[in-house]
């Protein structure tokens, strides 16, 4: 079995590690710092850390006031809440105008199965890939979810990145770097080509390992950007 890695922890670490070397970079949350992992922001950038209570729609009205005032804000909440209760504030005041705030969405997916269909986010992608100006990126493992930090501080404007909550085999090594919008050839192969993005790049590599076996050449691509592809 191949090692488990939480990507929300690296997350979590790398935007702490982010925070203390830019001093225009802030985080938002919508009071779940524990479960999305920015409490190790708050820990090395009190002054920079806003916890805005179960409000995610005002914490996204906050965050577009202090990315007009130049700070580069990330806001994080779980998906379901980010994609569905804000996703006015989303389309009408970050996307509409371009806005340059970081909206991440943690516990993608099925990944929340503790909580129950209610926190399920089985339809935030389609809803963020549906709103002009918006880019849509998931994280596949932990090296991702890290370097995705730094790609969206150097990205100039309003993207989704969605992470999951469970732990999930390393796919890049450490050298591995995120650009926006280029996928990534993790396997050539000329008989049948497997196209994954977040969680499921990891079984589009096990599957191509099983048709091996069975005389059949999988190429694996891995799109951590859906928009803009």
């Amino acid at each position: 079995m191949p090692e488990l890695v939480s990507m929300r922890r690296a997350y979590g670490r790398a935007l702490a590690e982010l925070g203390q070397a830019d001093p225009q970079v802030v985080v938002l949350d919508a009071d779940v710092s524990a479960s999305t992992q920015t409490y190790m922001f708050r820990e090395v950038c009190p002054e920079r850390f806003f916890n805005i209570g179960v409000a995610e729609a005002t914490m996204l009205n906050v965050a577009v006031g202090l990315a007009l005032g130049g700070k580069i804000p990330f806001a994080n909440t779980f998906a379901f809440l980010m994609s569905l209760r804000a996703a006015e504030q989303i389309r009408t005041c970050i996307a509409y105008p371009k806005v340059n705030v970081k909206l991440i969405a943690s516990y993608g997916g099925l990944s929340d199965s503790f909580d129950g269909p209610t926190h399920h986010a089985i339809c935030d992608l389609a809803v963020m890939r549906s709103i002009p100006g918006l880019a849509v990126m998931v994280a596949a493992d932990a090296v991702e979810a890290r370097g995705a930090v730094r790609a969206l501080a150097e990205y100039e404007g309003p993207v989704y990145l969605r992470l999951s909550r469970a732990e999930v085999p390393v796919i890049y090594g450490e050298d591995y770097e995120v650009t926006i919008g280029k996928g990534n050839l993790l396997r050539e192969g000329g008989n049948i080509t497997l196209v994954g993005t977040g969680i499921m790049v990891h079984p589009c590599l096990q599957a191509a390992e099983e048709l091996t076996r069975q005389g059949i050449e999988a190429r694996v691509l891995a799109l951590h950007t859906l928009k803009p592809m």
